[in-house]
């Protein structure tokens, strides 16, 4: 890990300030906040150290970076269970061998706090409360879809869906063109749907061939029509609206 400026640690927490709800900015819980949290910059590649004593709460204020469960000997293969990007709340929770652990897809700064005093914190202000919460849920509501697609949907509409989502969250693209840099590898993007990196690489040659991908250098990806992508993907939205043409 990096050393930490005071004109890196300013920026992390303005960051934070900014993505509170409005009005909290300045407010003494925001303050507060800053005050029990601390900015940590990870590389490129660099995993967060395990705490096996304090669950943590994290704001991701700049970069991206993945959620990836460690097997221990003779443990399942790797998953990687969610991808997280700038302006997310990522729960950490103590650690022991063979746990999850953060990992920096990009350089990464980050705000960390520790959890419970975050909590007691915020617990007196509902604004920021609320916001934690809803974050929060939408990361699980993300992690809920996955597992039920690694169930029940193809290949092709895993990948359908993983697209449209980098699209939605990444590029605030639902429908039409769009085109963003995805910072994750095909390894990466398996380990997160149950499926292996050739499987991966197929499916996105397929969608090239059908004219709804296409790719620039290692990482960019432009696509021709979110809301086809989402038809493949099998999503109610997209099937509502099929039925009603």
């Amino acid at each position: 890990m990096a050393s930490i400026s005071t004109s890196f640690g300013q920026q992390c927490m303005e960051a934070f300030r900014a993505a509170l709800p409005p009005g909290t900015g300045a407010a003494p819980t925001a303050d507060r906040l800053c005050e029990v949290g601390y900015c940590l910059h990870l590389a490129r590649g660099e995993a967060l150290p395990p705490d096996p004593f304090e669950d943590r709460l994290m704001f991701l204020a700049s970069g991206s970076a993945k959620l990836a469960a460690q097997p221990g000997a003779g443990g399942p293969p790797r998953q990687v269970l969610a991808f997280h990007f700038g302006g997310d709340v990522i729960s950490v929770l103590r650690q022991c061998d063979g746990d999850f652990r953060l990992v920096a897809l990009t350089d990464c700064d980050l705000v960390v706090f520790p959890a419970d005093r975050f909590l007691d914190i915020a617990q007196n202000d509902p604004a920021v409360l609320r916001s934690v919460l809803t974050r929060s849920l939408q990361a699980l509501h993300r992690s809920r879809t996955r597992m039920m697609q690694m169930g029940h949907k193809s290949a092709a509409a895993r990948i359908a869906d993983f697209l449209v989502s980098m699209a939605e969250r990444l590029a605030d693209c639902s429908a039409g063109p769009c085109a963003f840099s995805l910072p994750m590898s095909r390894r990466d993007i398996g380990d997160s749907l149950g499926l292996t990196i050739e499987t991966v690489s197929r499916q996105l040659t397929e969608l090239r061939e059908a004219g709804l991908l296409a790719t620039e250098g290692r990482s960019r990806v432009c696509l021709s029509d979110v809301s086809a992508l989402a038809r493949i993907a099998g999503r109610p939205g997209e099937r509502s609206a099929q039925s009603e043409n």
